[in-house]
Parts: structure tokens; sequence; C-alpha cells
């Protein structure tokens, strides 16, 4: 399962780097200032709307394998218990900590787009 992971997070790598390098040249290639309706139309395209939609889910997916590569790297026993002795038995709750932690961010960040961005418009 672990290679099908790393498969994973290289496939929504490049699908990532390929939705920022397509935003940044569009904005260098198209004459933005002189008319918004070239922007609005390429926002508003349905091309856009799934590519956008593959990167948030890509984005989503890579962030959480990520995320548990870290906890993998650094709250386990042998990687605690190799800075102090002791520490390594407490590895279950750094573990506990850190994805709270992480949940407590999602939550804020979750908060801010659907009611402050969403419930504003």
């Amino acid at each position: 399962m672990g290679t099908f992971y790393w498969y994973l997070q290289r496939a929504t790598a490049m699908i990532l780097l390929a939705y920022v390098v397509f935003i940044s040249f569009s904005y260098l290639i198209k004459p933005w200032g002189i008319d918004a309706s070239v922007w609005h139309n390429d926002i508003n395209s349905l091309e856009m709307k799934i590519f956008t939609f593959l990167f948030i889910v890509s984005m989503v997916i890579h962030s959480i394998q990520g995320l548990k590569a870290v906890e993998d790297d650094y709250f386990s026993e042998r990687t605690l218990g190799m800075f102090v002795s002791g520490l390594g038995s407490y590895a279950k709750i750094f573990r506990f900590i850190y994805r709270a932690f992480i949940v407590l961010v999602i939550l804020i960040i979750s908060y801010i787009v659907v009611f402050n961005y969403l419930m504003g418009m």
C-alpha cells in the first residue's frame, strides 16, 4: 500500500504544478488590463472549473499524505526515543496532539472559507 501512496503523492504534485504553471502563464500572456471579460470568461469556463476542482482535490490528498508522512517520520517511538530515552513511550500522546492540531486548523480554515467568503457573497 505504501507504493500506491507514493505514486498518489507524485501524481497530485504533478496536477498542482500543472495548475500553478497554467495560471502563471495565462496571467503573463493574456491582456488582463484591457478588458475584464477575458478574465471572467476564462474563470467561468467549464474546463477551468474542472481543472480548479482537480486542483483542490489534489491539494487535499497531497497535504493529507504529506502530514501523515510527517507524523510517521517524527512522532514514532523510535524517533522520539532517539532524542530522550523516556520520550518514546509518549509517542501516542504526541501523535494525538498533532492530529488534534491538524483537525483544529482544518476547522478554522473551513470556518473562514464557508462563513466569511461564501456567506459574505
